[in-house]
């Protein structure tokens, strides 16, 4: 089993969901745009811990890095899928119908879109409760 393990900084602690700022590694420095892309060599994420930790502590947060990998594939290949079936769907019911099919496209992907919102949001509250990262004091 993998870990995925970064360190950061307690920038909030909201009765135990914490925004930490994650300094990136690794990648960042043997990438070739190096020093010149627009990325930000930061960035916040909340996690879950039930420890003392409070604003200001450095902490490490690990996690199962396959466990991370495919939550991640979810929360960005469920939007696109739903919109792609709502882009389908209008073309095999409102055929010959006499509506607008562009129009009919239009409001099946926003409301396909809205759906897969409420979906990942659903997953997120789901993996809150199971504590897939770690937090640690450093």
């Amino acid at each position: 089993m993998d870990k995925l393990t970064k360190e950061g900084l307690v920038l909030n602690n909201d009765k135990g969901r914490l925004t930490v700022e994650v300094f990136r590694n690794g990648a960042c420095g043997s990438c070739a745009a190096n020093g010149n892309c627009a990325e930000s060599k930061t960035t916040e994420i909340e996690v879950y811990t039930h420890e003392d930790i409070k604003k200001g502590d450095w902490v490490v947060i690990e996690g199962d890095a396959s466990e991370v990998t495919k939550l991640t594939a979810k929360v960005y290949l469920i939007p696109v899928v739903m919109m792609f079936i709502g882009a389908i769907l209008p073309s095999l019911f409102f055929t010959n119908t006499g509506l607008d099919i562009n129009l009919m496209t239009l409001i099946s992907v926003g409301v396909f879109l809205a759906i897969s919102i409420i979906i990942v949001k659903a997953m997120d509250k789901k993996v809150e409760k199971e504590n897939l990262m770690q937090v640690r004091k450093k």
